[in-house]
């Protein structure tokens, strides 16, 4: 799988989960396309519910860290310590 370029996610958002940004919506949306995955196919990726992955996409609730960092680990990007 080919890696992700970050220029659609802050570096705020690569931090560890100290010091960690909350992803933005159109942030969390960039990655999901970039990796190809629906909402649904992010949900059974992560498992949790597709409702969870819709609302973290429309910014009714964050996205939790963990989730984050399995996504991001996902695309190549960061968390490789993890």
């Amino acid at each position: 799988m080919s890696q992700i370029g970050q220029s659609g996610i802050r570096a705020e958002c690569m931090r560890d989960a100290g010091d960690w940004h909350q992803p933005s919506t159109e942030e969390i949306r960039f990655l999901m396309d970039s990796l190809g995955l629906s909402p649904r196919d992010a949900a059974d990726y992560l498992g949790v519910s597709r409702k969870s992955v819709n609302r973290w996409t429309v910014g009714q609730e964050p996205i939790p860290f963990a989730s984050w960092v399995l996504l991001c680990r996902k695309g190549g990007l960061g968390y490789t310590d993890y």
